[in-house]
Formats: C-alpha cells, structure tokens, sequence
C-alpha cells in the first residue's frame, strides 16, 4: 500500500486505504482471473501469484478488448502518412501484426481527406509542440494580403473543418487568441528563447461553440438570433443533419417545408452553408444576413449573364 499510494501522490491521484486495496485483489482475482493465493507466516498474511511466470500486465487481449483496438486502429488511419506523426504508421504496423493483421485488408469505414493539403506537414510538429508546450515561430501570409508576417506563438488547438486545418494560438503582442489557416503558413520552428505560457484564461472547448466554421473575426461579434425557412426537400436534411447545436424547430407547413432557428455568430462560413442550400433555403432573418445571401444571388446570376 505504501507503494501504491507513493505512486498515487506522484501523480497527483488520490490515495487508497486498506478496503480498497483488498477490493482490489479481489477483483483481479474474480473479475481478471488472476491466480493469487493468500498464506500465513505467524501473524502476518501474504499474497503471491500461484505462477512464478505470471504478470498481470501479461494478460491475453479478450474478443472484446481486441475489437476496441481494431476500432481505434482504423479511426488512427486517418492520420497515417501525415509528416511529424510517423509514429502513427509504425504504430499502425505493430497493431496489424498477428490478431490484428487483418485490420488493413478490411477497412469499412472512410474519412474525408485532403491529401493534398498544402502545409499538411506542420500538423504533427504543431500537434507535438502543442503536447509538449513550446512557442512556434510561424513565417505567415494570408489570402488578402500580399505582406509575408512572422508571429511569435502559443499553440493550443488544432481544428479540422471542411478538409482543412486551423491552429487557435496564443499571440502575446496582441494578448489575444489568433487563429491561423495551416495552409497559409511557409515556414515553422521552436523559439527556444521564449517561455510557454500554458492557457489558463480561455475556454477552448466553448471557443467554437457558437459558431458553424471556425471564423470570429478580430473585431467581437454578438450572437445573433438566423431564422430559416427550408423547402419540403431541404427540411428532412437539417433536421437529421441539424445546422448547430442551437438548432430550433420553430414551424412546420402543409407542404413539408419548415422554419428552424439558430442561435450564432453570423461569418463567411454560414453564408457558404446557406448559400449550398442553393433555393432550397430562403433567410427570413435577421435583415442584414438576408440582404447579404440576396446580394450573392445576384452576383452570381451578373456572373452568368
């Protein structure tokens, strides 16, 4: 017990008492099968593995336990073959030997994927620098400007959406997060000299919460009440696929159409959502988004014309 419980407090666990402990043997011995066998010397009991050959962490993997692993096996595929994540493919390797060779040969499931992708190779130095809390020099240049940039960051977060991968990151000359488009990037390294400054002020997980997509923008942008009216068609996808997690059923017609409601921070990207919807969406509100979906209709017929 003296034992365990120094290791407990090593890693910052709670420590067992004697119940506990007893428990524990119980159940490695009923629910594991593990062969032990208690004996006594004078006053004191004594517990041992019947084998001299046997270790608990020796187990056989049960049907179940090696579905589990064939299972995130094939869900780690999707990131085989990305630079700065070898480990992957060579751990992928050692899985696909004896019970789980046929793990490769029998993929039901697919992912979607831009192998194309360009600056795919910074997503495992960025992944590895944000486990191990190391500030990047990032060399930058975005779509709208010609200016190439150096940033000095604090990586956080890494984001897929829509095929592509966005790093959400720490800039202390502006004391504020950033985010930065993978692909924009054209050059990355460790700055040695800085000191990372771990996240202890904002909330990550709530950061895309209200949003579709991944774009707030500089300036802070309220949330904002989106009615939409689907055709008969359109309402049976966003009800089973719904738009955000806000997603309302306010009204249903006749015909099959429907109005449903969101509550988020209107960006580029629900205007290219709504905008996929093609006729099969009409925005009833707020005014300002309709008048913004109605003029790229009418850029886009002017186009044709």
């Amino acid at each position: 017990m003296e034992v365990i419980n120094d290791e407990l407090v090593y890693r910052g666990l709670e420590t067992i008492g004697k119940v506990t402990f007893y428990q524990d043997i119980k159940d490695m011995q009923n629910e594991f099968g593990a062969p032990i066998e208690s004996y006594r010397e004078g006053n004191r009991a004594y517990f041992q593995y019947s084998s001299p050959t046997y270790s608990f962490a020796n187990q056989p993997l049960n049907q179940e336990e090696v579905d589990h692993i064939r299972d995130a096996v094939l869900i780690m595929s999707r990131f085989s073959g990305i630079p700065g994540l070898e480990w992957v493919d060579e751990l992928l390797s050692k899985l696909e030997l004896g019970t789980y060779q046929e793990v490769r040969d029998k993929k039901v499931i697919a992912f979607a994927a831009n192998d194309y992708l360009i600056g795919r190779e910074y997503i495992g130095p960025i992944f590895k620098s944000i486990l191990q809390q190391q500030v990047l020099n990032i060399t930058y240049q975005k779509f709208t400007d010609a200016a190439i940039k150096i940033h000095i960051v604090h990586p956080y977060y890494l984001k897929e959406y829509d095929n592509r991968w966005y790093l959400l990151c720490y800039l202390p000359a502006r004391d504020r997060l950033m985010l930065l488009s993978i692909d924009r990037i054209r050059m990355l390294e460790i700055n040695p000299r800085e000191i990372y400054i771990p996240n202890e002020r904002f909330d990550l997980a709530d950061y895309f919460e209200d949003m579709i997509g991944v774009s707030r923008g500089e300036e802070e942008k309220e949330i904002e009440k989106v009615k939409l009216k689907f055709s008969p068609l359109m309402s049976n996808y966003v009800r089973t696929k719904p738009l955000h997690g806000s997603q309302k059923l306010v009204e249903t017609f006749e015909d099959g159409s429907s109005i449903i409601s969101i509550e988020v921070i209107i960006n580029h990207e629900l205007e290219n959502l709504i905008f996929s919807y093609k006729s099969g969406v009409e925005v009833l509100s707020p005014d300002h988004l309709r008048s913004q979906i109605e003029q790229l209709y009418d850029d886009t017929i002017n186009q044709y014309k």
